[in-house]
């Protein structure tokens, strides 16, 4: 049967050690904090599995009208199967339902057992299941898990099921994302990145905001919740509206099932004539999903992640972008309280193009307590914003006075004849800079955030700019160094291309379009290393 509501399937690291429990004894062990780790549970598959334990929990709990989670398995096993009513025996709930015409986990019935026809593809392991396109093997390695357990299953089908985009003919995405090639990415606040810590704020600011969901998107209360109790052959006639969902609703987008053979599982797969729910636009209520302001009917809206992946100015952008609206598990809520005062901002999203993925991205940044408090007054996060945006201003000039030093010394010294080769010779240069900066970038914008009076954020300023030991003019005076000791330069040119490089650099700081301010104190040539 593999029934996750009374069997235990799901690994878990815990203080007593691994154990293994059945869904409803996770979301006890979570509801606790007891829970350290999923062993099975992959880097890029972390959101996918939050998501779908915070939608299924609210929906469950708003549904049994529970305002607080239950303290035993019983109770969370009772409102969980209340979700599907019309199954008895739990079928939604087990990984492998011989007969096809029922539903099984995530995976949709058949309206008859011919249409088991339709399902061509066999998918020997869940890695070959899952939404990662290891083509290029840049993440993980193709077919790897050919001793998989039940959970290793579970956690793949809920990824390819909740996270996937379009993969080609027949091969349709989810409706939470702008586009087939977009993305769902997720931005959240919590007490802890410990799953449980995150899982109970995350569950608790959904019943608080659903109401917020209902007002401002076209689903509606007590809609579908669960799209894998619903016949689906894969036909256009069969594709749903967004009007016909829930807030929390959890969706599947591929048709898939999950049979044991030979005491091993495995997948088979068949295709689709159209969506399962129509193009939303990625306007679906996704509590945790930047949404473009950016509407155009005509063309798609923007995906949140692309090159750009989750650096300092994508991050600043989902923050404070008037282009994307703020997701909803950002807002701060009665339920941020952490005794240590802090919080912490997680970003996660995988990054997707045409035909494939391009990596998994995530980060955590510890916020301080003056900061948290910005998000839910316009004001303070003007401010907030407004400091964020000079500082990148002020790192873009630094680039770009260290790309066309770097580039002068590639050209022998000659500052204004530069070839786009030499140019391009000068971008991973300035690319190591801005990764230098990126690590530290959000903990000082919150200590000149935070401090007193306009003297003392002037002077946290001009001292994470140029300090004379780890400022950000400091890093690229060491950069251009290092540069000049490694770029190719006939020997002939090479002492006088190094000192036009640095003399450049230096010029160009202490003019107008540079930064001047910063010279006017007493660093000397002396503290410089």
């Amino acid at each position: 049967m593999l029934n996750i509501l009374t069997e235990p399937l799901i690994r878990m690291d815990t203080a007593g050690g691994r154990l293994a429990a059945s869904l409803p004894e996770v979301y006890v062990a979570l509801m606790a904090d007891g829970v350290d780790a999923f062993p099975a549970l992959r880097p890029h598959q972390r959101h996918a599995w939050h998501a779908f334990l915070a939608q299924l929990g609210a929906m469950a709990m708003y549904r049994a009208g529970r305002p607080e989670p239950p303290d035993d398995a019983a109770e969370w096993r009772r409102i969980i199967r209340a979700l599907a009513p019309d199954f008895p025996d739990d079928e939604p709930w087990q990984l492998a339902v011989d007969d096809i015409t029922r539903p099984a986990f995530m995976q949709p019935p058949a309206r008859s057992a011919d249409r088991l026809a339709d399902y061509k593809t066999r998918v020997a392991t869940p890695d070959q299941l899952d939404m990662l396109v290891t083509s290029k093997n840049h993440d993980l390695k193709s077919s790897v898990e050919l001793q998989a357990d039940a959970d290793d299953w579970l956690f793949a089908l809920i990824t390819l099921q909740t996270m996937t985009g379009y993969d080609g003919s027949r091969n349709y995405g989810i409706s939470r994302m702008p586009s087939g090639y977009g993305n769902r990415p997720a931005f959240s606040i919590t007490p802890s990145v410990r799953h449980g810590a995150h899982l109970r704020r995350d569950v608790a600011v959904l019943l608080e905001q659903r109401q917020v969901i209902l007002n401002e998107y076209p689903v509606v209360d007590f809609g579908i919740g669960l799209l894998w109790v619903q016949a689906w052959d894969g036909t256009k006639a069969e594709t749903l509206t967004i009007d016909r969902m829930e807030p929390f609703y959890i969706e599947v987008c591929r048709r898939i099932r999950l049979r044991e053979v030979s005491g091993k599982i495995e997948a088979i797969r068949a295709n689709s004539l159209d969506r399962r729910i129509s193009d939303a636009k990625g306007l679906t209520g996704d509590p945790w999903a930047p949404v473009s302001n950016n509407s155009n009917p005509k063309g798609t809206p923007p995906a949140f992640l692309g090159p750009r992946k989750f650096g300092y100015e994508r991050i600043v952008d989902g923050l404070f972008s008037p282009d994307w609206k703020e997701p909803l598990l950002l807002k701060p809520t009665g339920h941020n309280r952490n005794p240590a005062g802090t919080m912490q901002l997680v970003a996660r999203g995988m990054v997707r193009g045409e035909g494939g993925t391009a990596g998994y991205h995530e980060r955590i940044i510890p916020l301080k307590p003056e900061t948290i408090q910005v998000f839910g007054r316009p004001a303070s996060k003007q401010e907030l914003e407004d400091i964020a945006r000079e500082r990148i201003k002020q790192i873009g000039t630094i680039k770009r006075i260290l790309r066309h030093a770097v580039a002068t010394f590639v050209a022998h010294g000659k500052s204004n004849d530069t070839s786009a080769e030499q140019r391009a010779l000068a971008n991973p240069w300035a690319d190591k800079l801005d990764e230098i900066v990126d690590a530290g970038f959000f903990e000082a914008l919150q200590e000149e955030f935070e401090a007193d009076s306009d003297d003392d954020r002037r002077r946290i300023r001009n001292e994470w700019l140029m300090s004379g030991r780890d400022g950000v003019v400091d890093h690229g005076r060491r950069i251009l160094r290092s540069a000049t000791a490694a770029l190719p330069c006939p020997a002939i040119y090479r002492y006088k291309a190094r000192e036009a490089a640095e003399g450049l650099f230096e010029g160009r700081l202490r003019g107008n379009s540079g930064l001047p301010f910063l010279f006017d104190n007493t660093i000397t040539e002396e503290n410089r290393e």
